[in-house]
């Protein structure tokens, strides 16, 4: 019988670091995406998967969508060569709305195995998301939700932060109804 793991495979590329963000990140440092997707692909094999199986596996970051679908759909197949996957894993790409407006990419990568897209959108407030240092603005957040719509992502989730600086009840409210 096989263990049951998750799998986190962490992205630390991303255009501008958020003000909040204490995970590890790289920002504007696409030269180094090349080495890194092939040291991790190399890692994946180097690991001894023997007598498990995945039952998540989380592409999240900084951004991964940044990597762009060529890239992560790579890692996705090394991910499956090294690791058994159980039958419907839930197969998550972290998304920054900016990076995930492209329903073609979007197919790309949902054809390569991802199967939840999750947008960090944080606010629906272009202040607050100005304020926190997010790039995106709340008109690419509803572009994105429609382009993995349209990509055929049934699974989707919006991440939001509550209690930013100067956040009220009111304004969460208008969060959480956007």
């Amino acid at each position: 019988m096989s263990r049951a793991l998750g799998i986190y495979i962490h992205v630390p590329f991303c255009k501008q670091k958020c003000v909040y963000c204490d995970f590890y990140s790289l920002p504007r440092r696409e030269d180094q995406m090349d080495a890194y997707a092939a040291a991790l692909r190399s890692q994946l094999f180097e690991t001894d998967f023997s007598g498990c199986e995945a039952d998540t596996v989380y592409f999240g970051g900084g951004t991964p969508s940044y990597l762009g679908p060529r890239r992560l759909a790579a890692l996705l197949e090394a991910v499956f060569a090294a690791c058994p996957i159980a039958p419907g894993a839930e197969i998550t790409l972290e998304a920054n709305p900016d990076s995930a407006g492209d329903p073609d990419a979007l197919s790309a990568l949902r054809r390569a195995g991802f199967n939840r897209v999750s947008l960090g959108m944080q606010s629906a407030d272009d202040g607050e998301l100005k304020s926190i240092g997010r790039v995106h603005t709340m008109a690419q957040v509803r572009s994105a939700v429609e382009a993995a719509r349209k990509a055929g992502f049934d699974n989707l989730s919006l991440d939001l932060i509550y209690g930013l600086p100067g956040q009220d009840l009111p304004r969460w409210r208008k969060n959480l109804s956007a």
